[in-house]
């Protein structure tokens, strides 16, 4: 049976984790962590920070490739460029997607390529975002057995997530409080990963992840 987004996990007005991989005007592969919305069969919505790379490529090409992968390590290199050598995404992770002008990850399970349907400005708690409409054009899967699933994976997921939202409001004055409970949240997914899987993949992501946090809190 093809692969359709429901068979891949996406269920209506349920957020995903994806990464969502462009090209920019000049060619260059980009892939940046997501989440993704359901809204029917054939389409989802994906609210894109103006100030972004992504955005940019989106407006510029008006199509992506949604990356679904369990490696928790291509979420944390794809969020935080610098944790890179030379801050830059190897290479070797992308591929041209078939039928989009957009990069696919070689590695992901598997691939959904789309095409803008429709960009529309928002505007939140003074953050400029466009809320995107894409279009599903092709899907690509790979067939897998079922997975045992760690908590380990979930926790290193929401800490990435919430080590995000710590650059945008790092700096503002008037996020202290939000700035404090996202660095409580980062703290306690630590503390659980390094308890029910230590010495993995998430553990690593994770101590390098605090790392990069502890640097950014620190005066230049």
């Amino acid at each position: 049976m093809a692969a359709n987004l429901v068979s891949l996990g996406f269920q209506k007005g349920v957020v995903v984790e994806a990464i969502l991989s462009t090209y920019s005007a000049e060619g260059e592969p980009n892939a940046a962590p997501m989440g993704i919305t359901l809204q029917d069969e054939l389409h989802f919505t994906v609210d894109l920070f103006n100030s972004s790379q992504t955005y940019r490529n989106v407006k510029t090409n008006r199509c992506a490739v949604v990356n679904l992968t369990k490696d928790i390590e291509a979420f944390y290199r794809s969020a935080f460029k610098e944790a890179n050598p030379k801050e830059k995404l190897p290479g070797t992770w992308f591929e041209k997607a078939k039928l989009v002008n957009a990069p696919k990850l070689s590695f992901a399970e598997a691939t959904i390529e789309c095409s803008v349907d429709q960009l529309e400005l928002m505007a939140t708690k003074g953050t400029m975002k466009t809320h995107a409409t894409f279009k599903v054009e092709s899907i690509t899967a790979t067939q897998m057995f079922p997975q045992a699933h760690s908590r380990a994976m979930c926790l290193t997921m929401e800490a990435i997530i919430a080590a995000t939202r710590v650059k945008i409001y790092l700096h503002d004055q008037k996020q202290q409080i939000r700035l404090a409970k996202l660095y409580e949240v980062i703290n306690d997914c630590n503390q659980v990963v390094n308890r029910v899987a230590p010495n993995s993949a998430y553990s690593q992501v994770m101590d390098d992840l605090t790392h990069q946090v502890e640097s950014w809190r620190k005066p230049k």
